[in-house]
């Protein structure tokens, strides 16, 4: 089946930033790389950000379906080998202006596997819904793990990243989403109380 023009800009895109820097790539550059033109270019994207954005996203989609979500720890680890088989092109992409498409690559992903994992709750467990702080403060820990990672040169295997820092079972991770829930409400409360005045200040 032949590509659709959007899938082949995409693609001609990653190639290059595969051997290149994103900073150096031009429209012109990716479009030469294809039977298309600027103007198709500029049909299906604003400019080179939004093909990258989209090229990423097409990978988040194939990492969310390819992973095996009874292993929490193994979908973790799937996003780290990811990483690492395209360590050029990432690298390519961390050096740019287009940094922050990396961090949020990296928490998109984060973000789909801890979705996929806690929907696939084995039944008989009841299925919990967690409040957006905490569980977004969960997610940037995830996240910050691969990005310092990354931008560390990959020196530590994953594996043992992971298992120096995240023994944690399916269980575990609920747990400590709602050890943050109450974490969060014990502060809303504190905040809620009303203020006393001190001792000296009521007896007058």
């Amino acid at each position: 089946m032949e590509p659709t023009a959007k899938q082949a800009l995409s693609t001609s895109l990653e190639k290059l930033v595969t051997n290149m820097s994103f900073d150096d790539i031009s429209v012109k550059l990716i479009v030469s790389k294809t039977t298309f033109n600027r103007q198709t270019f500029y049909y299906h994207f604003q400019d080179k950000f939004d093909c990258l954005q989209y090229t990423l996203e097409q990978l988040s989609q194939r990492l969310a379906a390819e992973m095996i979500y009874s292993d929490w720890r193994k979908c973790y680890l799937k996003i780290f080998n990811v990483i690492a088989q395209r360590r050029t092109f990432m690298g390519h992409i961390v050096d740019s202006q287009a940094y922050s498409m990396f961090t949020d690559f990296v928490l998109q992903s984060v973000d789909a596997m801890l979705q996929g994992v806690l929907a696939r709750t084995p039944q008989g467990e009841a299925q919990t819904s967690f409040p957006q702080k905490p569980w977004k403060l969960f997610e940037y820990g995830l996240q910050g793990i691969i990005i310092d990672w990354f931008t560390e040169g990959l020196r530590k295997e994953p594996e043992e990243l992971v298992d120096e820092l995240l023994d944690v079972d399916i269980s575990q991770l609920k747990v400590l989403l709602k050890v943050l829930l109450g974490t969060q409400k014990q502060n809303l409360q504190r905040q809620n109380l009303p203020r006393q005045l001190p001792a000296t200040a009521r007896l007058r």
